[in-house]
């Protein structure tokens, strides 16, 4: 069910799902704000209320992203088998580099990520990466080699992350641009 706040100056548009959850919390998806609730819990309004500043912010935050994926074009010039050959060279390369075994890469058109690993040491990459410049191509794939490392996003993770691209912030910000820019290409096919 899709709700609306008034929040500052901006009307906010939020997705109301119930699940079975302890807890309501709040999750940005791309471009999407989601409010989780327990199945039993209808009381919304407290919720966003409690937290309007945060969604404020990030709405200002995911207005500007979707500015800057105005101005991205995504790269056409790399063929799917040229974009699985450097997948692997990376893979091979970034597993060397911090010590690490994998199991078997899989590429699959995936509609909310760029890539994941398995427990079972696998790594799945994004065939719609290809569509990315060649520098974040790489981010991603050292980011899910890094998962080989430490399967969580905790600080560790990220320490593993940092030493490698400092700027990663910008980088995952910059991801997130092109996936908007992805997903408007997408949605014009359909």
């Amino acid at each position: 069910m899709i709700e609306k706040a008034l929040i500052n100056d901006i009307e906010v548009e939020y997705e109301v799902i119930h699940r079975k959850v302890k807890n309501a919390r709040l999750e940005i998806k791309t471009d999407k704000i989601r409010l989780i609730m327990p199945i039993n819990h209808f009381n919304t309004t407290e919720i966003i209320r409690n937290h309007e500043n945060w969604i404020y912010n990030k709405v200002i935050h995911i207005k500007q992203l979707q500015n800057e994926a105005e101005k991205r074009k995504l790269n056409l010039d790399l063929d799917e088998d040229e974009f699985k050959t450097m997948v692997k060279e990376l893979i091979l390369e970034f597993t060397n580099d911090l010590g690490v075994d994998f199991n078997r890469v899989f590429f699959k058109k995936m509609r909310s990520r760029w890539g994941s690993c398995s427990s079972k040491k696998n790594l799945n990459i994004n065939k719609y990466l290809r569509f990315l410049p060649s520098s974040l191509i790489e981010y991603v794939v050292y980011h899910e080699v890094a998962h080989l490392v430490e399967m969580s996003h905790n600080k560790t993770f990220w320490n593993i992350i940092a030493f490698k691209y400092p700027d990663y912030k910008e980088i995952e910000n910059e991801l997130t641009v092109y996936w908007i820019c992805l997903k408007k290409c997408l949605e014009s096919l359909e």
